[in-house]
């Protein structure tokens, strides 16, 4: 699981003054009625998103529907169809209250990262420092009589599993065990679960006791069970967010309603949305309906019943939540502006990018279906509702039938509202409708400070004295060139070393790691990356096309010819004695496995490591140990710490490797690095240490290699081996 060991270090690791073209930030709140002549708003397309969600109350697919689409921070659709009431025709509006059920996850989710902001509380904590009665075995048998045997977890539970479903609080096996309790199956009532004689206040799903006053009496319960499965080891939804509430009560001493209330709900101006109302505003909420044998049902209304019910005792972090559309569209604008609306700070850049920018799933290569979950929020770097949605998009929905997305690639929200059971899948209609309010002919990507395809720039260039480009060339296909935008200033004296890298993976994208590498070229550097540059920002089926590790080496013999072509822009400008081989993940044992090239000079190694035994997934190089012996020049693996789910196979290379100098550092952030980060994080001005010893010759970087402490300045976090040296 990628993880990393605590906001704090995000925060020091993240700059704020990292320039993004999407942080101009829209907007600091919702524009209600905008010019749409003057903000180029389609008028047709209006039509047509009209004339879609109306069919889908003429056809009987639904009773009643609400959307809310926002570019730039300008609402240019809000509008409701159908009947709220279908028998008694009672019109829909778009104020109307509709049950929100796990939207109120996201809103737990953000109310816990506020806590961490405090400084209260870190998401890589084992949450029994905060209750020492979570679960800490997990079943390995359930007996017919309802007894079970466990094993110890094998790792602690942290905040990282409670807000990423990775927890394993009641799940697999413990299904076993309460059913032969007697508990209820589980399922939610009117979904298949029974609908209570006498319905308790509050809407719940946590442990199934629907007699408990207080979410810490369901919670405790709760926790007299061991665990499904070791935390980290897989996704189960959803009761992970009800432990989250109940820890968000424990660390801030107060009910979970009040600190979101305080803390979120009200300075946002969500003033309608609430676990609990008074009796009159029961007609606030829409009707639900089932679509039933083609004809629409009258469904429970337990649910929006549940918030006039005393006492208002209970609430749980997993749903519970309602209101209407507008409400939450105040919560997802916040969000897309990194944590601001309408002059009110909620939680800072970085934290939002740490929620929404690092998958926190184990993925398993060979079943991989491109699911990808963040803190919180499902992420859509890999799968996607339409096309048209960009990799930055994060998402979440309710049981219910309400759906949002937040797209920073393209600076817009988009809100779907129904409340049936057992609905039709009509939200990806309506979001591919969205994306067409408001026609742009390139949505600009968060860093690309340049309109030219051929010429990217990210992050103005990076932070070094070359400012960078990423490029390419129509005779080097399938590789993206990072380097300095004025080639001019090279020449015999002054030189560019090569980096050749390889991407995790083995994608065919340099996407996750292209801060990284700009700030790296802005330092003097000529980077050939396998990777398409038209998948740099928003990627599409040509970024898992395989790739190779002969596709490093057939840059280099290209790059070295260019270097003694008088025509070439880059005559005379390349240094052919010093050249790196450098990957991240199964880009890593690319690079190993060219490391053996006499052109070769030094290699790092980038959260990887030869596995025990030949890999089985296809892409992959199969390597066994004795590719290490292929080092003929100083070695660097720069990993992510015991969290890395490479950090095994990297100290074993690292034991092995003894006929040349290597350098082993570990900074606890996971096998996702800090690539991603502004400049790349953390891992940037390390690389660019070992590369300015190696093949620029300077001695005073070699200082950060041969003395821990000159690391550690950077980070305290860094630790760092070395042999041979």
């Amino acid at each position: 699981m990628h993880s990393i060991r605590s906001l704090c270090s995000a925060v020091r690791l993240i700059s704020a003054t990292v320039t993004l073209t999407i942080s101009a930030f829209a907007s600091q709140q919702l524009t209600q009625q905008p010019d749409l002549q003057v903000i180029g708003a389609d008028s047709e397309a209006i039509a047509e998103m009209d004339a879609l969600l109306q069919s889908f109350v003429d056809d009987g697919r639904l009773n009643c529907v609400s959307a809310l689409v926002a570019k730039e921070g300008n609402v240019v659709y809000h509008k409701a169809f159908g009947w709220k009431d279908l028998e008694n025709k009672i019109p829909a509006r778009p104020d109307d209250y509709y049950v929100l059920f796990s939207q109120t996850k996201a809103i737990t989710s953000v109310a816990f990262m506020l806590l961490v902001e405090q400084g209260r509380v870190s998401i890589d904590d084992p949450v029994s420092m905060y209750f020492p009665g979570i679960p800490n075995t997990v079943v390995t048998k359930v007996h017919e009589d309802g007894s079970y045997e466990t094993r110890p977890a094998a790792q602690p539970m942290t905040f990282v599993h409670l807000l990423s479903h990775t927890s394993g609080l009641g799940a697999g096996l413990v299904r076993e065990i309460r059913a032969a309790q007697g508990a209820p199956s589980g399922a939610p009532a009117g979904f298949g679960g029974p609908i209570p004689e006498n319905p308790p206040a509050g809407q719940r799903t946590g442990g199934g006791n629907s007699e408990s006053q207080t979410l810490e009496e369901e919670m405790l319960a709760l926790a007299e069970y061991p665990l499904g499965f070791d935390p980290g080891e897989r996704w189960e939804y959803h009761v992970s967010t009800n432990m989250l509430g109940y820890l968000i009560e424990r660390i801030s001493g107060q009910p979970l309603r009040d600190f979101v209330k305080e803390h979120i709900l009200l300075p946002l101006g969500m003033e309608e949305t609430d676990w609990y109302y008074e009796p009159e505003q029961l007609s606030r909420f829409v009707k639900p309906y089932r679509l039933e044998d083609g004809e629409l049902k009258a469904a429970t209304t337990l649910y929006s019943e549940a918030t006039i019910r005393t006492p208002h005792s209970y609430a749980e972090g997993a749903i519970g939540l309602n209101g209407p559309i507008e409400d939450y569209a105040k919560f997802c604008q916040m969000l897309l502006n990194e944590g601001t609306y309408n002059g009110v700070r909620i939680l800072k850049p970085e934290t939002v990018r740490a929620m929404t920018r690092i998958n926190r799933l184990p993925v398993d290569a060979e079943n991989d279906n491109g699911f990808r979950f963040g803190l919180g929020f499902e992420l859509h770097t890999h799968q996607k509702p339409v096309p048209a949605v960009s990799d930055l998009a994060f998402a979440w929905g309710g049981m219910f039938g309400t759906a949002y997305l937040i797209d920073p690639g393209h600076d817009l929200i988009a809100l779907f509202y129904v409340n049936m059971i057992d609905q039709e899948a009509l939200y990806p209609s309506f979001l591919e409708q969205a994306y067409q309010l408001v026609p742009t002919v390139q949505s600009p990507a968060p860093d690309n400070a340049s309109s030219n395809p051929a010429n990217v720039m990210i992050e103005d260039g990076g932070s070094g004295a070359y400012s960078a480009v990423a490029t390419e060339r129509e005779a080097l296909p399938g590789m993206t060139l990072f380097q300095p935008a004025n080639l001019d200033v090279f020449e015999s004296n002054l030189t560019l070393p090569v980096l050749l890298w390889g991407n995790g993976a083995c994608a065919n994208t340099t996407q996750e790691h292209k801060n990284f590498l700009s700030e790296i070229a802005s330092h003097g550097y000529l980077i050939l990356a396998i990777g398409r540059l038209d998948q740099i920002h928003e990627r599409d089926e040509r970024s898992r096309e395989p790739t190779h590790s002969g596709q490093l080496l057939e840059a280099l013999d290209w790059i070295l010819q260019q270097n003694r072509d008088p025509q070439s822009e880059y005559y005379g400008k390349i240094d052919t004695h010093h050249i790196a081989a450098m990957g991240m993940s199964c880009g890593g044992l690319q690079a190993i496995e060219i490391s053996g090239d006499p052109r070769i000079s030094t290699t790092i190694v980038c959260n990887s490591g030869v596995l025990p035994t030949p890999s089985p997934m296809p892409l992959m190089p199969s390597l066994d140990k004795d590719a290490l012996l292929h080092f003929h020049g100083p070695v660097l693996y720069l990993m992510g710490g015991p969290s890395d789910i490479a950090y095994g196979n990297a100290m074993d290379d690292f034991a092995r490797v003894n006929h040349v100098p290597i350098a082993m550092a570990n900074l606890d952030v996971g096998h996702g690095g800090t690539y991603h980060e502004p400049h790349g994080g953390a891992y940037s001005p390390v690389a660019l240490a070992w590369l300015d010893w190696h093949l620029k010759g300077q001695s005073s970087a070699s200082q950060w290699f041969l003395d821990e402490s000159k690391l550690r300045e950077q980070d305290a976090g860094w630790t760092l081996e070395t042999k041979g040296f």
